[in-house]
């Protein structure tokens, strides 16, 4: 079947002018141009809640780490949307995962300044896709000791446990973590919500900012890593974490050697998975030879199955620009991967964002 990539809604580019010629104001009909935001999909609804980001096009002094909330509807318009209770501080390379039975999407941590501090807070965002009811914001207080403060975090949500995974991020400086957390009753519901740090056996990846490069096979309680910075640069590696939630035997890293031409080296590019055809498919992302803009999907990704094996995607005739640090999503009732904003160029001081909307049909490369 054939492969295609369609932009859309470019509506979220526009901008309408309202009012009367004596009170002129300007309205943007979709989210600011961002990155290092997140986004969670509720496939029951098939939209899109996007959170928080770095807006404007300078990495110095002003900038602005935004703490709004935006729908990406089915029909690829867009809503914004105004949740109750005191927001978290605007931030951006913080983590999100989605608990689609309870519509509830859970935040961790990110970067809340130019760079630094990092934060290790906790947010749920109930009623979501603000569909069921009103959005509301809820600070959890978890018990146990709480992970550092990090940003460029990889994280998954475990339905079965109602557990959030934590792997990886920087603090805000030089320090990567390369350790794994679990917060149990993540979704803030019933019990206290608790940290706890695992002691994986298998050595693992090691600590990197992973932020776009974990998937969570809940069906298996694997969490799948490709790729990363670490002190050593970029990786294309792929590791999986087994018994990732804590639960059903020690947990332990196994690195996949996958077959075929493998990725080039990179971090900051959206993963998502598809966990009926066991597959990972990654697009874009950013590395010491520039910002890239190529898809690939890795076959039995969770290592069962079979061998591992990359293939690109593509040629495509239409795509997206190059960019890195922003995010997809994967719905498999559809096959479809649509991604949202991210930087498109970089050069120490200044990121030119963008606010597109692209999506990848077959996107599994089936």
């Amino acid at each position: 079947m054939k492969r295609i990539v369609s932009t859309l809604g470019l509506a979220v580019c526009a901008i309408a002018l309202v009012g009367q010629l004596t009170a002129q104001t300007w309205q943007v009909a979709g989210p600011a141009p961002r990155f290092g935001h997140s986004a969670v999909l509720d496939s029951t609804t098939n939209t899109t809640v996007i959170f928080g980001g770095r807006v404007g096009n300078t990495n110095a002094s002003p900038y602005l780490n935004a703490n709004d909330v935006w729908r990406l509807n089915s029909n690829l318009t867009w809503t914004v949307l105004s949740p109750t209770g005191a927001p978290p501080t605007g931030r951006f390379d913080h983590s999100a995962v989605y608990d689609a039975a309870n519509n509830r999407m859970i935040i961790f941590g990110g970067a809340e300044g130019n760079a630094s501090p990092c934060a290790n807070d906790v947010w749920v965002l109930a009623n979501a896709n603000g569909k069921t009811g009103t959005p509301a914001w809820v600070q959890l207080a978890p018990s146990g000791t709480a992970p550092s403060p990090r940003g460029s975090i990889g994280a998954g949500y475990d339905p079965n446990t109602n557990s959030m995974i934590v792997y990886g991020g920087h603090n805000c400086f030089a320090v990567l973590p390369g350790e794994v957390w679990v917060l149990s009753n993540a979704n803030g519901l019933g019990e206290t919500p608790a940290w706890t740090q695992l002691t994986p056996a298998g050595g693992g990846p090691g600590g990197r900012e992973i932020n776009g490069g974990v998937a969570y096979d809940s069906a298996n309680n694997r969490l799948i890593v490709f790729g990363g910075a670490s002190t050593s640069g970029d990786n294309n590696d792929v590791w999986v974490l087994t018994n990732a939630n804590g639960q059903g035997g020690t947990p332990t890293w196994v690195q996949l050697a996958p077959s075929g031409t493998l990725p080039a080296a990179r971090d900051s590019n959206s993963t998502v998975y598809d966990p009926k055809n066991n597959r990972l498919t990654i697009f874009g992302g950013e590395n010491s030879g520039g910002i890239l803009q190529d898809a690939w999907v890795l076959t039995n990704a969770n290592g069962l199955g079979g061998t591992p094996a990359w293939t690109q995607l593509g040629p495509f005739s239409f795509f997206p620009e190059p960019r890195w640090g922003h995010t997809g999503v994967y719905n498999p009732k559809t096959n479809k991967m649509t991604i949202f904003g991210g930087s498109t160029f970089y050069n120490g001081s200044v990121d030119i964002n963008t606010n597109d909307v692209w999506v990848l049909n077959h996107a599994n490369g089936k």
